[in-house]
């Protein structure tokens, strides 16, 4: 009875843990993929960052339209040279106004002035420098988020293998259930006939319950792995995927050495250099003059605001230039530096990318062992199980060995699953480090979805 509630026990909790698990999306590799390149919070916030980068480069381009102001000003004053002025541009001055005690003591007099501006730029070399600048920032930006997405397209493909692998130990788990039932039934059988003790049955019943707890922990991490699947697609309820495997295969070292050189974070780099020394061109263009062309449109009236007793314009072009600047020198310096410093990281990079691919090159290859061992594992284990049963059958063995050795085959096939999904990692780790994973992936899915 006590082994009957046990068992109940056991179900109310795998049910518990299991609720709801049935309910979760379902998603091919190309599903789980798109949704993360379009929701994914860390893409979307790139992307942002690269609207707003557009954005400045139309600041710096409207810099070139015309400046327009409208300004209307009022000034009471009874300065002879103001009053002069004023009254002139009022166009109310008349003969009395040359009386020598007017024009040193003249009258206050009021003067509301409209006037309406208008620059024009035609030539600022430095203007010229900022807007590419920011145009090689934004291509900078645009490979740092190629770079991004690939990272995301990684992640996604780990956690998507993730539940694959997580849905195999659950497999792995209901199959040493099935199997400890068989030796459990096999005990039973012979304590029955009286050929074996009834401790036998018990320690079979004590393998099936640390079997059950293990699928039930198997099952909470296939649950988790759903979970953190939704997680990279930027959703909150668990994902499940199509039994699908990932199509890559492992080339010659060469061709991922070779690939590895036009990774998206390496052309970034790249991208920042050259923007470093355009920086060096802009500060050095600070003593190139400007040109450009100008002019003004002014109403007076000494009553009313945008009155028009008088009107005048003014037509102007201008050069204008900085005639010294203590500080470029060391503007100059500081840009050529920061240049230099760049070139040492980009050849920094191509090192670290060599080496990168390289290990993960080696990983592989190690991993593809890893999965022949245990293949091996698993077989001699099968064997060793079905001799051992047939010798406990016979009464030639205890069945303490029988349960170990469904131990041994049960640690054999989990290091299986493992072992085939490092090798999967590791080779996807390998495509992510030369840069052409993202491209592989989408090669494959296209074809894929002409079938």
């Amino acid at each position: 009875v006590q082994g009957g509630m046990n068992r109940v026990l056991t179900i109310i909790i795998f049910l518990i843990l299991t609720s709801g698990i049935s309910n979760a999306e379902v998603l091919s590799l190309k599903e789980a993929i798109n949704i993360a390149l379009k929701d994914n919070p860390r893409i979307r916030a790139f992307n942002w960052s690269i609207e707003a980068q557009k954005e400045d480069i139309e600041i710096l381009k409207k810099n070139y339209y015309p400046k327009i102001t409208l300004e209307e000003r009022f000034s009471r004053t009874n300065n002879p040279t103001y009053a002069f002025m004023s009254k002139l541009n009022q166009e109310r001055f008349t003969s009395n106004d040359f009386i020598i005690d007017s024009l040193n003591n003249p009258d206050s007099i009021n003067d509301f002035q409209t006037s309406l501006n208008i620059e024009q730029p035609l030539y600022i070399p430095k203007l010229n420098t900022g807007i590419k600048i920011s145009k090689i920032q934004l291509q900078e930006k645009s490979l740092r988020l190629s770079r991004l997405k690939e990272e995301v397209i990684r992640d996604v493909i780990r956690a998507y293998l993730g539940v694959l692998t997580a849905r195999e130990y659950v497999k792995v788990a209901q199959k040493s259930i099935e199997d400890i039932k068989e030796h459990k039934r096999l005990a039973e059988l012979r304590y029955k006939a009286g050929l074996g003790l009834y401790s036998d049955v018990l320690r079979a019943e004590v393998s099936l319950k640390d079997a059950e707890k293990k699928l039930i922990s198997a099952r909470n991490s296939f649950d988790t792995a759903k979970r953190m699947l939704a997680l990279v697609l930027g959703k909150t309820e668990p994902v499940d995927v199509l039994d699908e495997d990932i199509p890559l295969y492992l080339k010659d070292l060469n061709a991922y050495l070779e690939a590895g050189f036009n990774r998206y974070d390496l052309k970034s780099l790249k991208k920042s250099l050259e923007m470093a020394e355009n920086v060096v061109k802009l500060e050095k263009s600070t003593f190139i003059p400007e040109i450009g062309i100008g002019g003004s449109y002014q109403l007076n009236d000494h009553n009313t605001p945008l009155g028009s007793e008088g009107s005048s314009y003014i037509v102007m072009a201008f050069l204008r230039w900085r005639a010294i600047d203590f500080t470029l020198k060391h503007r100059v310096n500081k840009a050529s530096l920061k240049a230099k410093e760049l070139s040492e990281n980009i050849e920094g990079l191509k090192n670290t990318i060599h080496f990168q691919i390289n290990k993960a090159y080696n990983d592989v290859i190690e991993m593809k062992k890893n999965i022949e061992l245990y293949e091996a594992s698993v077989k001699d284990a099968k064997e060793a199980l079905r001799l051992v049963r047939k010798r406990y059958e016979n009464s030639l063995s205890p069945v303490v060995d029988l349960l170990d050795t469904q131990v041994m085959l049960d640690h054999a096939r989990a290091k299986l699953v493992q072992a085939r999904n490092d090798y999967r990692i590791a080779l996807i780790d390998l495509y992510f480090q030369s840069g052409i994973l993202a491209k592989e992936i989408e090669n494959f899915l296209v074809s894929r979805s002409g079938k």
